[in-house]
């Protein structure tokens, strides 16, 4: 499966947006693809602790990248001729996933998609603003129209299975999405933690190793909490009028789920870091 990237360029902190300009951050596309080529420099969770977990625990999966095509960092609020910064075509791809980009942008591109092979677009929202309900409602149309499967993901660790057979297979063949994690136990002790399908950043596979030796127990949410923390999660901790609450505590209530939900164990909503069990 071959995946293409489009992102925004490394903002340069010397540069700010003029009036009437928007400005777009890569972090968060970098940080995903220092997550699909397993580089070493992600996760500094252990500190000088660190045994390299991931060398064992998640695959390079830079052969299967189409590509990275990245769009200027600081750009019109709105665009006169969108075309002026779209490439003429894109490289083949079959999945396209977009990460903060101007939306004007990101509407355009299913068409360019569908011409290059593509059969899926994923476009996560890690901050409230990166895709506002009319873009969302144009990109759905344009999709549709394209005829393209799309999801977009609210934070990015939610993207499950369900959305279409092209989705399905990127979850399967990438082992991203929403967390499935299977534990193997000993007088009710986490011998092994393995996450089958990991959260696109990588937080999954950190919590899953600091877990290992823990006993399953009522602490079992509050140890979930605090390495999850821990990595740390990078969601926006703006309010999200969509969800009622930030992205940042969806995406710990879904590995609040996942790892005590894997372990039998009960679970509550996350309230900073103290466990609330539910009875």
């Amino acid at each position: 499966m071959r995946l293409l990237l489009v992102c925004s360029q490394p903002k340069n902190p010397a540069v700010q947006p003029g009036a009437f300009q928007k400005s777009h951050d890569s972090a968060w596309a970098d940080r995903f693809l220092k997550h699909l080529r397993n580089s070493r420099d992600l996760c500094t969770g252990c500190g000088e602790e660190c045994a390299h977990c991931r060398d064992w625990r998640v695959s390079d999966f830079s052969g299967d990248l189409a590509g990275v095509i990245r769009f200027p960092s600081i750009l019109p609020e709105l665009l006169d001729d969108p075309e002026e910064y779209l490439p003429s075509e894109l490289p083949p791809h079959d999945v396209l996933v977009a990460i903060e980009i101007h939306e004007e942008l990101l509407i355009e591109l299913p068409r360019l998609s569908a011409q290059a092979g593509g059969k899926a677009m994923i476009v996560p929202q890690e901050a409230p603003h990166w895709v506002s309900r009319w873009a969302a409602g144009k990109l759905r149309e344009a999709c549709r129209r394209a005829g393209l499967e799309i999801v977009l993901p609210k934070p990015f660790c939610n993207l499950a299975t369900g959305s279409g057979p092209t989705l399905d297979a990127f979850i399967e063949h990438f082992r991203l999405g929403r967390p499935v994690v299977e534990i193997e136990t000993v007088d009710g002790q986490a011998l092994k933690i393995t996450a089958r399908i990991s959260a696109p950043c990588g937080n999954s596979h950190f919590i899953a190793h600091s877990l290992q030796g823990f006993p399953l127990n009522e602490n079992l949410q509050f140890e979930v909490c605090r390495f999850w923390h821990s990595y740390p999660c990078t969601a926006s901790m703006k309010q999200d009028s969509e969800l009622g609450d930030t992205i940042l505590h969806k995406g710990g209530q879904i590995h609040m789920e996942t790892f005590c939900g894997a372990a039998g164990m009960p679970f509550g909503k996350i309230v900073g870091c103290t466990p609330t069990v539910k009875s």
